[in-house]
């Protein structure tokens, strides 16, 4: 059985290396949720294969789901090699959010002006036109194509981008005369459009899979687990309890399953007060995940600074279980 810890302060981090084997799940573009015979088994089989994608859970893509507009930066930012993108222009991004480079870098090269001149609004769902207007700036701002949906005028912010994507076969819209700009882009249209966007590389669909409907519950039920031990014990020692962060959480769950797709254990050089774990044994339930993980840190003298700072008010837990265990991020503040 193997075991690893890590600890880093507020201010800075310290990275610590523990490379680990991982393997990716067995199913239709290497997710169970992706069909063998949808319009976006090809698309998402070309994002995992590329790196574009780790999905949403283990074993799942979830391609229904709507898309945030971090979700999205990520993606074109992958799809485009990972460039260095300068400075964050966005006071609603931190230098440690998992998809920090990636709104640097749009903003850097004007694919996004964000919601504001201030904010990106990361954790907010990607409209099929905001996506529109992303790929268009992607591909240069050609000027091609009249525009074929009637709920797109043509003063709209989006409109040049729906009409050229239409005339380069990225879009076929909603229906014959819709686009439907306003609502949710989700997963699996974006996968589409980035796949033909990208000229529809030929790919090996693998052979369909099981995503099981327990993977993510299970990561919600360590996670429950967790911030459970977690409150009580500081209540044990006289400090108040903290209380979970939406934005916080879906970082820490980030980088658990970045270090589980990457086979690396290391820190992830965020802005906040954060504790490591990662345990070998697959096999072992959320609660006795929860249970172990939890139980290192009480022998360790850095973690538990952490866990008991009662200038910390704020915390983020994430977990991640595959091939290479289970993986467990804290993130504070």
């Amino acid at each position: 059985m193997i075991f690893g810890l890590a600890r880093c302060a507020l201010a800075a981090s310290v990275a610590a290396a523990l490379l680990v084997s991982s393997a990716p799940v067995g199913a239709a573009a290497g997710f169970g949720d992706v069909p063998a015979d949808a319009y976006y088994t090809e698309p998402v089989q070309w994002m995992s294969d590329t790196g574009i994608t780790l999905g949403t859970a283990p074993g799942c893509f979830d391609p229904d789901a709507p898309a945030t507009r971090a979700e999205v930066a990520v993606f074109i930012h992958r799809m485009r090699g990972r460039p260095a993108g300068g400075a964050e222009p966005f006071v609603d991004v931190g230098p440690g959010d998992y998809f920090a480079d990636a709104v640097a870098w749009m903003a850097a090269n004007g694919v996004t002006q964000g919601t504001s001149p201030t904010h990106y609004s990361p954790y907010r769902n990607v409209t099929r036109g905001e996506v529109a207007t992303f790929i268009h700036r992607l591909a240069g701002e050609p000027v091609d194509g009249a525009e074929t949906f009637t709920d797109v005028d043509p003063s709209d912010f989006f409109a040049a981008g729906v009409a050229w994507m239409a005339s380069a076969g990225i879009t076929t819209g909603t229906s014959a005369t819709k686009f439907s700009p306003d609502r949710a882009v989700t997963r699996a249209e974006i996968a589409t459009f980035l796949y033909r966007f990208a000229g529809e590389p030929s790919v090996n669909v693998e052979p369909a899979g099981v995503c099981s409907t327990d993977a993510f519950a299970a990561l919600l039920s360590a996670e429950a687990d967790s911030l459970v031990l977690l409150n009580e014990f500081r209540a044990s020692v006289g400090v108040g309890p903290l209380s979970p962060a939406v934005e916080l959480d879906q970082f820490a769950r980030a980088w658990s399953e970045s270090m589980h797709a990457s086979g690396q254990f290391a820190h992830s050089g965020g802005p906040y007060g954060e504790n490591l774990a990662w345990w070998s044994r697959q096999a072992a339930s959320p609660d006795e995940a929860a249970a172990f993980l939890h139980t290192q840190w009480l022998s360790s003298p850095g973690h538990l600074a952490n866990m008991t700072n009662d200038r910390y008010t704020e915390v983020g837990i994430g977990f991640w279980v595959g091939a290479g265990g289970w993986y467990v991020t804290h993130v504070f503040r």
